[in-house]
């Protein structure tokens, strides 16, 4: 690699960072203040608010990180077109593919960056922060074990099962029923549980069993929508969230849903959307190219950051809407997740075909 493709590669990373840092900082800032409400609450301090704020950061880094690259090479980059820099370049033979070649390549060490945040830091802390911040707030509930939940509310006793640490994954929840302090008056199960809002729980494949005093009776229903009256902060301690799954769990745990019939379709979106965020970030850097070279070629830093932020602000939006589309109307999850990147790429073959 010449010391050309290094100058560029380099101005293209520090812009980014720079950028990412900005964002990450707003983000934190904003969940902080979110935050605060809780503090004071059971034992939640504002030192626990902070420490959950910083372990997340990793995942905030993730989620930025196509929009800080597209971003971050129109700052570099813009920089040097208007130091006549590329101007230099293009007037001793440089062609645009050897740039493109070299911004790419920022784009690929960005890539490399990202799959390491969303395969290693961010869910571990993730998971490490959500445990940290229910085990504050939620005093009498027993997060200890990697395998269940345990917790007491009036007369009921819940177990909520987690994800295995062997890659199996059981949602299945257990509700005991007391009468009286060594009285059980219902035991219930469910295959899996969800929220449909603030504190109903839907339960499939639920069936229980009442004890009488001298009869039992049992039932089974497919489904019921039970209120239990809880905090949904309690069953988000059971519920297999994407953002803290690496890829490899991810495939397992939609494995799993297949091999028992349930529906994997938002986790198969997510996994999909995944592999295209991470295109993305290449596609954004490259992207920034046509934009100098072109339109934005005597453009102000201002304006480049305006249309970095559009087109950023956009794909972010348009990624988010697409994957709702995509579950509401039951559109394949190939389809939804790539439908964004997709575009991008389209968008960015044309701006980079129409480069003299």
């Amino acid at each position: 690699m010449n010391r050309l493709a290094s100058y560029i590669i380099v101005g293209v990373l520090k812009g980014t960072a720079f950028v990412a840092f900005a964002l990450v900082s707003v983000a934190a800032v904003i969940e902080f203040v979110g935050q605060l409400d809780d503090v004071g609450l059971a034992s939640y301090g504002l030192d626990d608010a902070l420490l959950f704020v910083a372990l997340r950061i990793p995942h905030k880094i993730f989620d930025v990180l196509p929009a800080a690259a597209l971003l971050g090479a129109l700052l570099s980059l813009g920089n040097m077109a208007v130091h006549r820099e590329l101007v230099v370049m293009r007037t001793t033979g440089v062609s645009h593919y050897r740039l493109l070649g070299a911004v790419g390549t920022a784009g690929v060490v960005l890539l490399i960056v990202m799959l390491l945040l969303g395969e290693s830091l961010a869910p571990s802390l993730g998971a490490y922060a959500r445990s940290m911040r229910a085990d504050a707030l939620l005093e009498e509930v027993d997060t200890a074990s990697t395998r269940s939940t345990w917790f007491k509310h009036e007369d009921r006793i819940f177990s909520l099962q987690q994800p295995r640490e062997t890659g199996e994954y059981n949602q299945a929840a257990k509700i005991f029923e007391l009468d009286g302090p060594t009285s059980l008056r219902q035991l219930a199960r469910a295959d899996s549980v969800t929220t449909v809002n603030s504190e109903t729980w839907e339960l499939r494949g639920y069936a229980e069993t009442s004890f009488g005093t001298d009869t039992t009776t049992a039932r089974r229903e497919a489904r019921i929508d039970q209120d239990f009256g809880l905090d949904p902060e309690l069953l988000a301690l059971s519920e297999v969230r994407v953002d803290l799954l690496d890829t490899p769990a991810l495939v397992d745990y939609i494995a799993y849903l297949e091999r028992n019939g349930l529906d994997a379709s938002s986790y198969l979106a997510a996994y999909w959307g995944r592999i295209a965020n991470g295109a993305s970030v290449v596609l954004m850097a490259i992207l920034a190219l046509p934009f100098v070279l072109g339109g934005l070629r005597s453009a102000g830093t201002g304006a480049r950051m305006v249309v970095g932020l559009v087109i950023g602000l956009g794909y972010y939006v348009f990624v988010r809407l697409s994957a709702q589309i995509g579950e509401v109307f039951s559109i394949d999850p190939v389809v939804a997740a790539w439908a964004p990147g997709g575009l991008l790429l389209l968008i960015t073959l044309v701006a980079v075909l129409r480069l003299r």
